[in-house]
């Protein structure tokens, strides 16, 4: 049987802020990931495959306000490929 696609809560939000912080500053790269998490209800310590896919479409709209429509969809491109790379959390 494969394993859900499971992968740590912090560890997701480190590399969106990685991934973010070059374009609208650490701080608010680190406010936005958690605040947008909490938002949508994800306290657990892992987040699965749709949540990651929800949290993402939250940085999304608000990150299009700031580099566009073509830079954001690179930029979130980047995340999740950073993301589909952390190791997986049973």
């Amino acid at each position: 049987m494969i394993e859900p696609f499971r992968k740590s809560t912090g560890e997701v939000l480190q590399t969106i802020q990685g991934e973010l912080s070059p374009y609208v500053g650490s701080l608010m790269a680190r406010t936005a990931a958690a605040a947008h998490c909490r938002d949508l209800g994800f306290y657990d310590s892992v987040l699965d495959h749709q949540q990651i896919a929800a949290l993402l479409q939250k940085i999304r709209l608000g990150l299009v306000i700031f580099l566009g429509k073509e830079k954001t969809e690179e930029v979130i491109d980047d995340m999740q490929r950073a993301i589909s790379r952390l190791g997986e959390t049973h």
